[in-house]
Order: C-alpha cells, then sequence, then structure tokens
C-alpha cells in the first residue's frame, strides 16, 4: 500500500465561524443574577458589619468610600455578566461539540467526539429550579472536563448526552473492529510465513 501525505489548501478547510450556534436559555441569566446578587449581597453585609464594628474613626469616615467602590464594582459587574451572557454560545455537530464564550477575548473550544471518553450531566439547586442542566464532556488524560456548557433546557441536555454517547460507543466499536481486523490480518500474515518456512 502506497504512504501518502499530500498537502491540504488551508482555503478549503471548513471554517468553524460559520457554524449557527444556539445561545444558552433566558433562565440561565436569572441563575447567573441571583449568584451575582448573593456575592454582591454579601460584600453590602461585609461593609456594613466593618462601619458597625469597627471603632477606629479613619474607618468610619471613609465608609462612603466602600460603599461607592462597592457600587461601581456591582455596575460594572452586572455590565461584564450581561456582556458573557450574550456571547456565549454552542454548537453540536456531527463529528464535534463547540463552545464559545469572553468578552475581551474570545475563546472558541472545540472537543471532537473521537477524544471524548465520558459525558456528564449536572443539574445544581437553582438550575434544577429553572429546568435547566450543564453538560460536562471529559477527554483522555485529565480529571477536569475539557467542555463544560450552562444554561441547558434539562431536556436538550439529556439529548446531547445520548448523542455524543452513543457517538462515543459507535467511535469505540468501530476501533475494536479495526483491532480484531489487524489481529486476524497478523495471525494470517504469521501463519503463512510458519508455513513457507516449513516448505
Amino acid at each position: 500500500m502506497e504512504f501518502k501525505n499530500n498537502t491540504i489548501d488551508i482555503a478549503s478547510l471548513p471554517k468553524f465561524e460559520e457554524t449557527a450556534l444556539n445561545t444558552l436559555q433566558k433562565d440561565y441569566f436569572k441563575v447567573m443574577l441571583i449568584q451575582f446578587g448573593i456575592v454582591f449581597g454579601l460584600l453590602l453585609i461585609g461593609i456594613i458589619a466593618l462601619y458597625i464594628v469597627s471603632n477606629e474613626e479613619l474607618i468610619q469616615n471613609k465608609i462612603i468610600y466602600f460603599g461607592i467602590g462597592w457600587l461601581v464594582l456591582l455596575v460594572l459587574s452586572f455590565l461584564y455578566l450581561k456582556i458573557s451572557f450574550a456571547k456565549k454560545g454552542f454548537a453540536l455537530r456531527e463529528h464535534d461539540v463547540i463552545f464559545k464564550s469572553g468578552v475581551i477575548s474570545e475563546t472558541t473550544t472545540i472537543v471532537t467526539n473521537n477524544r471524548v471518553q465520558h459525558v456528564a450531566l449536572h443539574q445544581g439547586m437553582l438550575s434544577r429550579y429553572f429546568g435547566l442542566a450543564s453538560i460536562e464532556l471529559f477527554t483522555a488524560g485529565g480529571s477536569a472536563s475539557d467542555l463544560k456548557i450552562n444554561g441547558l433546557l434539562f431536556e436538550d441536555a439529556k439529548k446531547i448526552k445520548e448523542s455524543v454517547s452513543l457517538k462515543i460507543n459507535e467511535i469505540e466499536a468501530e476501533s475494536i473492529k479495526e483491532q480484531i481486523i489487524e489481529e486476524q490480518i497478523q495471525l494470517s500474515e504469521n501463519n503463512l510465513k510458519e508455513d513457507l518456512d516449513e516448505i
């Protein structure tokens, strides 16, 4: 069999940027807002507690600056959260899964099905309340997931998990089939060699 290693024209390669991405569920933004509110609520409680507990006049005189800082941080963080949510998108394709995120620098993660070893579906307390779930894709060589998509409808997350799991099984079955064929060819070659040696 002749070995070939032809050059690929880069211009002819498919562009992942042209893939139409699905947006996350709008209810997931509510989940993000609740988590956001909890964090900033705790920060505000901390500032108020500092004002009440502190005996130092310097801190009590400067508490207004803590409040202004908290308010500015609240507004900026909210804007970042809103833009971040709008920028996220995903696509399930025949051979891979794409996830795009990022505000300042955009990141596109593509995980091919033949690298995926395990798919996990998760539902937190807030996500369960809104009927949402997240999907995690794990590949070889790491305990952490390579890709996590939050803000999916629970039913859609289940379908994605089943689809990717089915493709993993098909790839594994094909790999086992190829291995068996290779072993049979090797065995046939060894038997032929033994027969020739006997002659």
